[in-house]
């Protein structure tokens, strides 16, 4: 993973204070994470370390696109992504583990690589349904083809579901 070696802080011997580093995320981020739904995007990360005696805050902050799929015609689209802070925190152990938003280190580590921070900030921010709202984009990256057959089912008339409408007359007792 010598790709993420950027990502590393060095935090042996940092002062009790906060710190400010930016990033950018791009598909040579994205391969090294082989299971990641996105191949590709332009990112810039701004992660704020606030070094305590006990522990490290990092929050981070996201803007760019990711380079993926539209949920609704299939088109390849640049996909918006800004979000607020995200906080995290990690602690200091003998037994290094994540836990949820709380991540355990080895006391005497003189790094943290936040790559793996990053990558799971981007993806759970990321809503599950990606549509674009091209209609102010001039050319519209949209495939009209498929946006032609989702107008067409449209227009039909729903069709009668002999299941669904014997339901309709069935009734439940409540005891």
């Amino acid at each position: 993973m010598q790709a993420l070696r950027q990502f590393s802080i060095p935090i042996k011997g940092l002062d009790f204070a906060t710190y400010n580093y930016s990033f950018v995320v791009d598909a040579v981020f994205f391969e090294q994470f082989p299971d990641s739904p996105y191949k590709n995007g332009n990112l810039k990360v701004e992660v704020e370390l606030d070094k305590k005696s006990d522990h490290i805050i990092l929050e981070f902050v996201t803007d760019g696109t990711l380079r993926t799929e539209c949920d609704r015609c299939t088109a390849e689209i640049d996909f918006p992504v800004s979000t607020d802070d995200y906080e995290m925190i990690i602690k200091y152990d003998e037994n290094e583990r994540d836990e949820g938003e709380v991540a355990f280190i080895h006391p005497e580590s003189h790094e943290l690589n936040v790559a793996k921070y990053i990558y799971d900030h981007i993806i759970l921010s990321t809503p599950l349904i990606k549509v674009f709202d091209c209609y102010s984009i001039d050319p519209r990256p949209c495939n009209e083809n498929v946006l032609a057959l989702l107008d067409q089912d449209t227009e039909k008339e729903p069709k009668n579901n002999p299941l669904g409408d014997a339901l309709k007359d069935f009734k439940i007792k409540a005891k």
